[in-house]
């Protein structure tokens, strides 16, 4: 049974991917991040935790 902290490597991959867009050039739209290759089911489910990221990193950036 998967831990529901855990996350898998599709979803570490994308997180990875989300936030370096974010930092590189802001926000972006869903239909960007699907043009980007990633799902809009994955952006429901990693778009909280890319967001605390930039939060901590202080981005000017609304997710």
């Amino acid at each position: 049974m998967k831990n529901k902290n855990q996350i898998t490597a599709d979803d570490k991959r994308d997180r990875d991917l989300m936030l370096s867009l974010a930092e590189d050039r802001g926000s972006m739209t869903a239909k960007q991040l699907v043009a980007a290759g990633i799902s809009e089911e994955s952006q429901a489910r990693n778009a909280g935790w890319v967001a605390e990221q930039l939060k901590l990193r202080a981005m000017p950036v609304a997710a």
